[in-house]
C-alpha cells in the first residue's frame, strides 16, 4: 500500500471505532472489541500462566527480542506487550500492532514481523494515526524546523567563500549520524521517530555519544 491508501485505512479505523485521542486505553479497548486478549510478558521471567502460553505457542524467541506482537490462529487472538514499556512506548507498540492487523497482515499467518513492506505499512499507520491525534503539536514541530533546514540549504547552495564551506565542514564533524535528542531526554532517535514529534530537539553530537548519557530509542531503533 502507498501512503494515501494507508491514510485511508487510518481514517476508516478512526471512524469504525469512534477514536478520538489515541490513548493506551482507547487502543486496548479496540483490541478487545476485535476479540483479542492482551498479555503482558517479561523478556526473561514470567509467571506460570504467561510462561505456559508462551511455551505452548512456541513464542520464546519472539518475547526475547520484541516489545510487542500479535498472535492469531484458530483458537487464539492475542496481543503480547512487554511489561518493560512506559505509557508512551506501550501506546506506540499497540498502535503499530493495530497497524499490522488493520492492514490485514495477519490473514495468512499467525505472527508477522519478517516483511520489510509490512513493517513499513504498520509504521506508516502508526505515524498517521498518532499524527492526527497530536494535531497542532505536529504542525508546530514542522514549523519550528522548516526554517533552519531551508536556511541551511541556502547557505550550502550559495557557497559564500571558502571560510563558510570550511566552517560547515567542521560543524558536520561534530555530529554523530542523523540522530536527534530532546532537550531533557536520555535517548537518541531517528528524526522521523514518533516519540519526539512535537518536542524541541537538537542533533546528536559525538560528544553526546562519548559521554555515555544517551541510549538508543527502543521504538525507532536508530542503531539498526
Amino acid at each position: 500500500m502507498n501512503s494515501n491508501e494507508i491514510k485511508k485505512r487510518v481514517k476508516l479505523f478512526r471512524s469504525e471505532y469512534s477514536i478520538g485521542d489515541v490513548t493506551v486505553g482507547a487502543l486496548e479497548s479496540v483490541f478487545k472489541r476485535q476479540g483479542f486478549t492482551i498479555i503482558e510478558y517479561n523478556p526473561i521471567i514470567n509467571d506460570e500462566d504467561v510462561a505456559t502460553v508462551i511455551d505452548h505457542l512456541g513464542l520464546k524467541e519472539m518475547v526475547s527480542h520484541t516489545n510487542g506482537f500479535l498472535y492469531i490462529d484458530a483458537n487464539y487472538r492475542l496481543v503480547f506487550v512487554s511489561d518493560r514499556l512506559n505509557e508512551e512506548e506501550r501506546r506506540l507498540v499497540l498502535a503499530h500492532e493495530q497497524g499490522h492487523y488493520y492492514c490485514r497482515h495477519m490473514e495468512s499467518r499467525s505472527v508477522v514481523g519478517h516483511s520489510v513492506i509490512e513493517e513499513y505499512e504498520a509504521n506508516a499507520f502508526t505515524i498517521f494515526l498518532l499524527r492526527e491525534s497530536a494535531g497542532s503539536k505536529i504542525k508546530g514541530f514542522a514549523s519550528r524546523h522548516r526554517k533552519p533546514l531551508i536556511i541551511g540549504a541556502v547557505i550550502a547552495g550559495l557557497a559564500v567563500g571558502g571560510g563558510t564551506a570550511t566552517h560547515e565542514y567542521k560543524e558536520r564533524q561534530l555530529y554523530e549520524g542523523e540522530f536527534y535528542v530532546t532537550m531533557h531526554g536520555e535517548k537518541y532517535h531517528r528524526e522521523s521517530c514518533v516519540t519526539i514529534q512535537g518536542h524541541e530537539t537538537r542533533r546528536l553530537t559525538k560528544e553526546d555519544i562519548e559521554s555515555g548519557k544517551y541510549e538508543p530509542c527502543s521504538v525507532c531503533q536508530p542503531d539498526k
